[in-house]
């Protein structure tokens, strides 16, 4: 029955009650793509920008301009990785994208009136599909890699620093690599080119127990790389040794190290001639094995005497302007002054400390440092030094913020998917599986004013974060409306007016409002351009098809929604409401499972209970696909009458 309220009020206040449910549950999923630490862009199939997130906008320099596709390059300074070639507009992701490509971690080099400096962006594009699978647009991700990529520029530039150091190294120097059970010999330096008198080359490719078979120190040898090896761990050795070159028997130190993941490092060393080298090789040892990473050696009272070129990279300062100064140049501000004083008491003690910290680089920037801090003592157990390792984790936190973001979103959508209802002589459940973390399916119970039970279901135009912002926005109008009127086809026709007011031509809403009286068994509705209502009898026979009663929401805003006639259900009936990512779920021979398939396996099942069936279905419906990526929103609910 109609509730008997008066129009004006009753307006007053669908209008106050849906702004406060929206602005509660709406904002928050909204505020993920203007939040989000990565840029987001999103095109119509025309070119014309519908999304541009503030990211997207610090990350290019440039915010949304309304310009043509083929203008796209130009305005925002898009290049190929060299930094000279323009990227024509109509190859960009966006613009691929919108011709139905997906496109992954595209690296492009952006140059504009404001990115002057240049910055390098991944791109991830993909075309955005309607409820037809037709393309309506695209989107991209945008995430800032210059960092990345300037330490991948350094990182090579560092592995030439190191073949340069270790061809230069004045310590004869060997590498070997471990192959099946044994060693092969595959570089050397220039200084044990000179120590072997030019004849070290002719043992290249050789094994180790075929190089030292006649001599009388392979035991000792092999036993040493094996610890070496199967230990990952530095071994020092000295003994008297003939050289396999000269026959002469010197006093060799050898100090062995461990190369991820398979090579072994032997540095030999004159001990009459070389001891002052020794303290010189391990710090130099320690640095290049933490290239990838800024050190920072410091002495007893935390004065630094040596930085790597990973440090003056990360942090903006050059090892001129930190030599002689303390760790404090780098402090944030961000942690307490007690949190400082616990390490300094912590590494005085001679224990590691190992922590996350927020730091300072010498431009004011912050940024996030996985830090570890290791005394180092002499023979005496004095600690002489300081070795302070630190990687940067900004990005990697970054990304863990922006997935804690959409984290949340799903959370959220995952409290409207959990809702349950219990009406006696009946078996009601609905349950939803997104394609992505974020879903534009939408099913719902509501207890109405007059005890009716109303059911509802539908479906926006794709899948993703947008349709989930119109699918909260569609659930919030439809409780506050459905809190001051009863009719199923009045319900739609007012939610129809408030989502015409914030829907645009390429996003609409199909949706059914079935209202069940279970004291009568009595059922009726009102759909908006959504599948058909299946009703199915004990015997398994497809008895009614319930029709749309009108057009999809958002596409006419004056459009008046009618209730259907009122069905009589029977003992052992099922109602099945359904979304299309059952009905168009297709084979890997493109064959769609159709109406029929998917009744097919609600009556294999009907004898369980309503959320069994509709877990069976879902299940089937996979196995249909082949267990493909799935690749739009699948909703059902099953309505059992069991009395």
């Amino acid at each position: 029955m109609k509730s008997q309220i008066n129009i004006s009020e009753r307006n007053i206040d669908i209008e106050h009650i849906s702004k406060q449910v929206l602005i509660s549950e709406n904002e928050s999923l909204r505020s993920i793509i203007e939040n989000s630490a990565e840029g987001i862009i999103a095109a119509d199939k025309d070119g014309r920008f519908i999304i541009f997130n503030s990211a997207a906008q610090r990350i290019l320099g440039i915010g949304l301009k309304d310009i043509e596709l083929g203008q796209w390059s130009n305005v925002y300074g898009c290049y190929y990785p060299d930094n000279l070639t323009k990227y024509p507009s109509e190859k960009l992701p966006l613009a691929l994208a919108i011709k139905g490509e997906v496109i992954i971690d595209e690296i492009i080099y952006i140059n504009n009136e404001v990115k002057t400096k240049g910055v390098y962006i991944s791109v991830t594009a993909n075309p955005i599909k309607d409820s037809n699978n037709l393309i309506t647009g695209g989107l991209v991700i945008l995430r800032d890699i210059t960092k990345a990529k300037n330490s991948e520029i350094a990182l090579k530039q560092s592995n030439m620093k190191f073949q340069s150091l270790f061809k230069g190294f004045p310590i004869p120097s060997y590498v070997w690599q471990r192959k099946d059970e044994g060693f092969i010999f595959i570089d050397y330096n220039e200084s044990a080119e000179a120590f072997s008198n030019r004849s070290i080359k002719e043992y290249l490719g050789k094994e180790l127990l075929e190089m030292y078979a006649d001599s009388p120190h392979l035991l000792y040898i092999y036993t040493d790389f094996l610890k070496c090896y199967n230990g990952k761990k530095n071994i020092k050795r000295k003994r008297p040794y003939r050289l396999l070159a000269t026959g002469e028997i010197k006093e060799l130190l050898f100090n062995y190290v461990f190369i991820n993941p398979d090579l072994i490092l032997i540095h030999t060393e004159d001990v009459t001639d070389h001891k002052r080298s020794l303290h010189r090789l391990n710090v130099l040892s320690s640095a290049i094995e933490q290239t990838a990473d800024s050190v920072v050696i410091t002495d007893i009272k935390g004065v630094i005497e040596y930085v790597n070129p990973a440090f003056e990279a990360t942090t903006g300062y050059s090892s001129s302007e930190v030599l002689g100064k303390t760790p404090r140049i780098l402090k944030s501000g961000e942690h307490e002054e007690e949190m400082y004083k616990k390490l300094w008491t912590e590494i005085s003690a001679g224990n590691t400390f190992r922590g996350t910290i927020v730091n300072k680089k010498k431009n004011g920037e912050l940024y996030w440092s996985q830090q570890t801090i290791t005394p180092m003592k002499d023979e005496q157990r004095d600690i002489t030094n300081f070795v302070s390792v630190l990687r940067d984790i900004t990005e990697s936190r970054k990304q863990q913020e922006q997935e804690f973001q959409i984290q949340i979103a799903h959370e959220l959508q995952q409290k409207f998917y959990n809702t349950e209802i219990e009406v006696p002589g009946y078996d009601i459940a609905g349950v939803s599986y997104s394609a992505v973390k974020t879903c534009g399916d939408y099913f719902d119970f509501i207890i109405m004013e007059d005890g009716d039970v109303g059911i509802i279901i539908g479906d926006v135009c794709g899948h993703g974060i947008g349709a989930a912002l119109i699918m909260a926005e569609t659930r919030a109008y439809i409780r506050a409306i459905s809190k001051v009127e009863n009719d199923p086809g009045e319900i739609l026709t007012l939610l129809n007016k408030e989502l015409s007011l914030d829907l645009d031509d390429n996003h609409f809403v199909t949706l059914v409002f079935g209202r069940l009286n279970s004291n009568n068994n009595l059922f009726d509705y009102a759909s908006a351009g959504h599948l058909p209502i299946f009703v199915i009898n004990e015997k398994g026979e497809t008895k009614l098809a319930l029709e749309s009663t009108g057009i999809p929401l958002g596409i006419s805003s004056d459009y008046k929604y009618s209730t259907s006639e009122k069905i009589s259900l029977f003992s052992k009936d099922i109602l099945a409401f359904l979304t299309d990512g059952l009905v168009e779920a297709r084979s890997i021979n493109d064959d769609e499972l159709g109406f029929e398939g998917v009744l097919e396996i609600i009556k294999r099942n009907m004898h369980a209970g309503s959320k069994t069936i509709i877990e069976n279905l879902y299940l089937e419906t996979k196995a249909f696909t082949n267990n493909r990526q799935q690749e739009d929103d699948i909703t059902a609910i099953i309505c059992k009458v069991i009395k």
